[in-house]
């Protein structure tokens, strides 16, 4: 065997061995109690039709997009770099450091080490592999992600395999009974079943992509590129039967103290699964995006800021039949919650920042779980962010008599937010923290709210521009609202 195919079977051995860690009872337990579950099935249930929600299968590939959510925005943290307690700034990497016997007993045999070039402050970061240990230290980078999320989906009897690619990123797959096929999974970016997301979006150059589960080793490389000729040129490691051989060995091992019947049923789930690799793909929305995890140094560092932008459907709120016999639309929005409520409308939701906003460039929503606070800055590196809210009447006979908005912001150092609502033939400049400020837009068929974030200083300059910033824990404020009053100017 040579030292290549011995590399190779090292890798595919230890994590086919590692992934058995998720079927521990007792772990599977301390994890599901991590979750909050009621709130999740919550969530899932307001996001599903009624119809939707009926369907047990359904409902469970909708738990698992809330699941997604709630571990990028609330449970994980991510870390490429240590910040200095009493600086607040990033620290210089200083290397790696020895391991302590604790950092071995979780499996941390790389420690990766940070000094402050200001105070002289040092700081050190355990590569922790344990995932019991990385339910309690909720922070790393794509291998600590997949590897405590892929144990989440265990706790919560969702099929899933951890899915590591040669080329240096690390994913989770959950098997879908009502769509019978695997679904992508990324914890880091809060994505499900956008497989083409690192060659089309990250322009990654794919090889090697192998799945590991309690049950089996497979090579999944073809549910992730479009272009197979171009994948196997790069593929010579290892022979391709080579390749084949062990990953069946490998399975059946795993396997083999399942029943007949519980083996066929694995084979023909494989046999769907090998149809739909043949099958050509092409590239769905959202799978054109580059890497948004990690900071812009670090993601420019390994290449994977890609070329493609997301694009954002605008979306148009437009009045209900409840709203037009009232004259009135009322909408406001939580950070902490990331949802709008339409008092107008019966108090309905919606789900999501980006699910109410007009326009918006080079903005997200951030959570701070050491501060405990939630708030739509600016993407880190950009010089400047808008988003902006609209409403429109032209679908009636009814105009716009008078707005009331809030417009909640928050600046640091220099940081300015600029606010203004415009109508049909009107704009005006709002203050930024007014609060139920009344504006004359008497006679406009629409009206858009917009902010403006820029300025700011240092590397966080991106931070010190922030819309309705709150505790993630003040649950019952909506601090962001936008007010209609129409009728007839008759």
């Amino acid at each position: 065997m040579s030292h290549l195919q011995v590399e190779f079977l090292q890798r595919l051995t230890i994590n086919s061995r590692h992934v058995l860690k998720y079927e521990n009872h007792e772990l599977q337990s301390i994890a599901k109690a991590c979750v909050p579950l009621s709130d999740l099935l919550a969530r899932a249930q307001q996001n599903c039709s009624h119809e939707a929600a009926s369907d047990s299968k359904v409902f469970r590939d909708a738990l698992l997009v809330e699941l997604l959510n709630w571990f990028k925005e609330d449970f994980f943290t991510w870390f490429d770099v240590a910040h200095c307690k009493s600086c607040n700034r990033p620290m210089q990497s200083a290397g790696s450091g020895v391991p302590t016997a604790d950092d071995l007993r979780y499996g941390a045999h790389r420690v990766e080490q940070f000094n402050c070039s200001l105070c002289g402050a040092r700081d050190r970061f355990p590569r922790y592999n344990d995932p019991e240990k990385l339910l309690q230290t909720r922070r790393g980078r794509c291998g600590e992600w997949a590897n405590c999320f892929t144990l989440i989906c265990r706790a919560l009897k969702y099929d899933a395999r951890y899915v590591l690619d040669w080329t240096d990123h690390v994913w989770t797959e959950v098997y879908s009974e009502k769509l019978k096929r695997w679904l992508h999974c990324d914890s880091c970016e809060a994505v499900c079943d956008k497989p083409l997301l690192y060659d089309v979006g990250w322009g990654k150059k794919l090889s090697y992509v192998i799945a590991f589960s309690k049950d089996e080793v497979q090579d999944v490389t073809w549910r992730y590129t479009r272009n197979h000729k171009e994948v196997i040129i790069r593929r010579n490691l290892v022979s391709e039967e080579w390749l084949l051989q062990q990953t069946d060995r490998l399975s059946r091992q795993l396997q083999s103290p399942l029943s007949n019947a519980e083996r066929e049923s694995l084979t023909l789930r494989l046999i769907g699964e090998l149809v739909e690799s043949l099958l050509p793909r092409e590239v769905k929305a959202g799978e054109e995006q580059g890497r948004t995890s990690g900071g812009v140094t670090w993601r420019q560092n390994r290449g994977e800021m890609g070329s493609c932008q997301p694009v954002h459907k605008p979306i148009v709120w437009t009045p209900s039949e409840e709203e037009v016999n009232n004259g009135e639309f009322y909408l406001e929005y939580s950070a902490s919650l990331d949802k709008y409520i339409r008092r107008s409308d019966g108090d309905k939701t919606t789900a999501k920042w980006l699910n109410g906003v007009f326009q918006a460039e080079s903005v997200f929503r951030k959570t701070e779980r050491d501060w405990n606070m939630a708030y739509i800055a600016r993407t880190e590196g950009s010089s400047q962010g808008c988003l902006s809210w609209k409403f429109d009447l032209s679908s009636t006979n009814l105009v716009i008599l008078q707005a009331t908005v809030s417009c909640p912001g928050t600046t640091f150092e220099d940081g300015e937010i600029s606010w203004k609502i415009c109508g049909t033939d009107h704009c005006q400049i709002l203050e930024n923290g007014c609060v139920d400020y009344e504006v004359d837009l008497s006679g406009s068929k629409w009206c858009v709210l917009s902010a403006e974030m820029s300025r700011g200083r240092g590397s966080n300059a991106w931070q010190h521009t922030q819309i309705a910033r709150q505790s993630t824990k003040d649950l019952n404020h909506f601090p962001l609202s936008l007010r209609i009053f129409f009728g007839s100017l008759d």
